[in-house]
């Protein structure tokens, strides 16, 4: 299997058209470490350390009432009991 390295340009126009040194070696489709290697050899790296314009993802919490489409008989007939339990105390 032969590996050919990125070249100067490649990392230049990757870095250009992305945000992050992880989005630019997903562009290029090398592993990041070796895009890393590459791109300090070339004296190109440089990290978005505060992460200014990156989209992060939201935690998103799950309605168990949503939920409970997905639950088995078993399951849904020990909820309400537990339910009904709870209205009676």
């Amino acid at each position: 299997m032969n590996f050919t390295p990125p070249t100067s340009k490649e990392i230049q126009w990757a870095i250009s058209q992305t945000m992050s040194m992880t989005q630019a070696s997903l562009l290029l489709k090398y592993s990041y470490n070796t895009f890393k290697k590459y791109a300090k050899q070339y004296g190109l790296f440089e990290t978005n350390q505060p992460g200014k314009g990156i989209r992060k993802p939201k935690n998103m919490k799950i309605n168990k009432a949503d939920d409970m489409i997905f639950w088995s008989d078993s399951e849904a007939r020990s909820f309400s009991q537990k339910l009904v339990d709870r209205l009676e105390r």
